[in-house]
């Protein structure tokens, strides 16, 4: 499958690409209006502001446009504050040719280094 897919074969493992967000207490507000949890006022950013971070990455940067998202796991270990500025990495560990399937690991740390979430995500690239 992979022979007509140039942009999956120019892949390669270890390939790896980031973003940087600072989300301030305005930006957590409005989400949470627009989930509406208006009444709730969260004194960090909530997780699926930091899973955006990810689907960003995947559908715009590695592999980018194209990208077919089939599963993620994260695992969350720290609260992120608002206010500090987030890195979200993604790195490719695995690729299939026969089926155009990427594996990534999936990171995001806080200002200080710190591990905020850890996981993985599999998804298919057929272009």
């Amino acid at each position: 499958m992979s022979e007509t897919l140039p942009r999956f074969n120019a892949l390669r493992l270890e390939e790896q690409a980031s973003v940087e967000r600072r989300f301030s207490a305005e930006d957590v507000r409005q989400w949470c209006e627009m989930a509406n949890l208006e009444d709730q006022t969260p004194d960090q950013v909530p997780e699926p502001l930091i899973a955006g971070l990810f689907s960003y990455l995947l559908g715009e940067e590695l592999p980018g446009h194209g990208t077919n998202y089939l599963k993620q796991h994260m695992r969350f270990e720290e609260d992120a504050r608002i206010g500090e500025t987030l890195t979200a990495t993604v790195t490719i560990t695995h690729l299939r040719g026969d089926k155009a399937l990427v594996n990534l690991d999936t990171l995001c740390t806080g200002e200080d280094g710190r591990m905020i979430c850890a996981g993985d995500a599999l998804v298919l690239f057929q272009c």
